[in-house]
């Protein structure tokens, strides 16, 4: 069963002075297993939607059902948190434990799982982000470095198993090799696991190459949903919301005003790159 989000409107501190409408009448159903980008401008609502998808906030009007299970019962949200995981800007910052393994084994037996199981957790965890857990498991999760840091608490994460993992900009902070590297492993819980993603970024070249469908918010509403390719060829309203676009977009857009008649819409650069290629060895 699908995430499905049903005319989703929130108001912090409703019924005061200060009452702020971050988001106004949001519907949308995420696919078991799809992986949906989100884009918008800083304010847009993006990181209020996203924590509606486990229960951290609740709706002012309409509803949050996560395979059924709708957020605004009390007694289902143990359940739903352990269908959504849900990764923060700079989650290193969540680490707490005296060592890496207790850390990471605090959401699982938060959650219930038998005290038997959770080693084996715990160490298929680290393996999956690409820690050994034979040098990992006893470290403190202070000694590490800033990206060791980062995988050990998506570890914490995923050794809950959750069908959905829902991530706030990911890669903030990151060099690029990091980047890469947290971007491989969304990747491969996707083809390996059937888990749905759901992620928040400012990154367009991101969400062009991984998503399936990109949703926009714009002033707490839901602007578009589409593919990238649908979404990226709004280029004209993207810039009027303050949003870049992938940089093989760019770069058509650059190519036209010099003269040089492309005719697709590109988003991805390498395919982009693959037509310049081709163009090149045509006319040599």
């Amino acid at each position: 069963m699908p995430i499905q989000i049903e005319q989703l409107s929130h108001t912090y501190l409703p019924g005061s002075a200060l009452a702020y409408p971050a988001l106004s009448n949001i519907s949308l159903t995420i696919s078991d297993g799809e992986f949906l980008g989100i884009i918008g401008h800083t304010g847009s609502g993006k990181s209020t939607m996203i924590q509606h998808l486990n229960g951290l906030l609740l709706p002012t009007s309409g509803s949050v059902t996560i395979d059924g299970l709708d957020t605004r019962e009390k007694k289902l949200r143990k359940q739903i948190r352990s269908l959504v995981g849900m990764v923060f800007q700079y989650p290193e910052y969540q680490l707490f434990e005296e060592t890496v393994s207790r850390d990471i084994a605090f959401g699982p037996k938060n959650m219930g799982v038998d005290e038997a199981d959770i080693p084996a957790r715990v160490a298929n965890s680290l393996k999956l982000v690409g820690l050994d857990p034979d040098e990992f498991s006893e470290k403190s999760p202070f000694e590490l470095s800033g990206g060791e840091k980062r995988r050990a608490a998506l570890a914490g994460i995923l050794a809950v198993q959750p069908k959905y993992l829902v991530l706030d900009e990911p890669m903030a902070g990151l060099d690029p090799r990091g980047r890469r590297e947290i971007l491989a492993l969304i990747e491969s819980l996707r083809r390996d696991f059937g888990t749905g993603i759901v992620m928040v970024s400012h990154s367009m070249d991101d969400v062009a190459m991984f998503a399936d469908r990109i949703a926009v918010l714009d002033k707490g509403s839901l602007y578009m949903v589409g593919t990238p390719e649908d979404v990226f060829s709004h280029s004209a309203e993207l810039i009027n919301m303050g949003l870049n676009l992938p940089q093989a977009t760019q770069l058509v857009r650059a190519l036209r005003d010099r003269g040089i008649a492309i005719e697709r819409d590109y988003y991805r650069m390498d395919e982009l790159s693959a037509d310049l290629i081709g163009r090149w060895r045509h006319d040599r």
